[in-house]
């Protein structure tokens, strides 16, 4: 049953992990009711102006790097630099982390004519590229072409500043990323050392913490694949708010298992193991079964919702629970 989970953990963690931006839709839009006046202007934009689900727009601004105003030779050299990043492919980065068969987000970007300030200060350029604003991939992407665009309009004379969606999304991830991971280390040496405290055992603490890895990451997979298998693309929210739910469900159920065990041995010191396994999760599940259960049913009557995103997300929560009712009822014990 170890060999069986470790292999399902590993195997849908990975291919979770490769498709999960491909099974996300990249924005929210897409889920509102047909009938509200911003999915209809948005149906209308991709029908009769080109506009993509997947567009990620960019401003760029351009100016002189002494401040003054731009100049006739400025501005050309503004669409010289412009024309030549329109005819160049930004190659996707490649990292030591990527999964394997990971999507190649390499493109050529959509580059607009530009507008001058009034002023004669500035001047915007509008870029678009396309994918999950939340890929790594896409996000290397930009990366890429932003560090390119720099050096090309230097070179002219000039500097850049970048905004938009994308843009933000990435600055706010390079400035947070120092301190989610100092922030998610401090909670879980925190976990582990309530578990210590409380089971005076290293690998009683460890213990649901990587069960919790395993099937969690089995269940993310499934949900991940349903929706690739069924063609229903998932909001950009979903993968994170499931985790969040597994985390805080699947350690009361492994925490309720490990603590009843205890009792039992101590009721029975002689007891083999196995034994005492079986029947503390012969009893305790049909607890466990009852509240996981009663969760699924909760979340699977937003299968009904008018609104897209919470009609998504309910039967992906539930189906990623029922996963983790079993890892529990299987793995933990063993």
């Amino acid at each position: 049953m170890i060999a069986l989970w470790a292999v399902l953990g590993v195997g849908l963690t990975i291919l979770g992990q490769v498709f999960v931006f491909r099974a996300t839709q990249p924005g929210n839009d897409g889920f509102l009711p047909a009938s509200y006046d911003s999915a209809a202007a948005l149906r209308i934009s991709e029908e009769n102006f080109g506009a993509r689900p997947d567009s990620d727009p960019l401003t760029v601004l351009v100016a002189r790097t002494d401040g003054a105003a731009l100049g006739a030779s400025d501005e050309r050299a503004a669409e010289a630099v412009s024309a030549r990043l329109a005819q160049r492919r930004i190659v996707m980065p490649r990292t030591e982390d990527d999964p394997p068969f990971v999507q190649d987000h390499s493109q050529v970007p959509r580059i607009g004519a530009g507008m001058t300030a009034p002023d004669r200060t500035f001047r915007l350029l509008s870029v678009e590229l396309k994918g999950n604003p939340q890929d790594p991939g896409v996000q290397r992407t930009y990366r890429e072409f932003r560090d390119q665009a720099r050096t090309a309009f230097r070179e002219a004379g000039l500097r850049t500043g970048f905004t938009g969606g994308l843009a933000a999304t990435v600055d706010t991830a390079d400035a947070g990323e120092t301190r989610s991971t100092v922030v998610g280390a401090l909670v879980m040496g925190l976990i582990v050392l309530l578990h210590v405290l409380v089971f005076r055992s290293v690998f009683a603490a460890l213990l649901p913490l990587l069960a919790m890895a395993v099937i969690g990451g089995a269940a993310a997979g499934s949900v991940i694949l349903a929706a690739m298998a069924t063609g229903i693309r998932l909001a950009p929210s979903t993968p994170g708010l499931i985790n969040v739910v597994l985390m805080g469900i699947g350690i009361d159920y492994f925490l309720f298992l490990l603590f009843r065990f205890r009792e039992h041995l101590r009721r029975h010191p002689g007891q083999p193991g196995r034994e005492a396994a079986a029947q503390v999760a012969g009893r305790v599940g049909t607890a466990v079964t009852s509240a996981a259960l009663t969760i699924v049913a909760a979340f699977a009557t937003l299968g009904i919702a008018s609104f897209g995103q919470f009609r998504v997300l309910g039967p992906a929560i539930a189906v990623s629970v029922l996963v983790m009712l079993f890892g529990s009822l299987t793995l933990m014990p063993a």
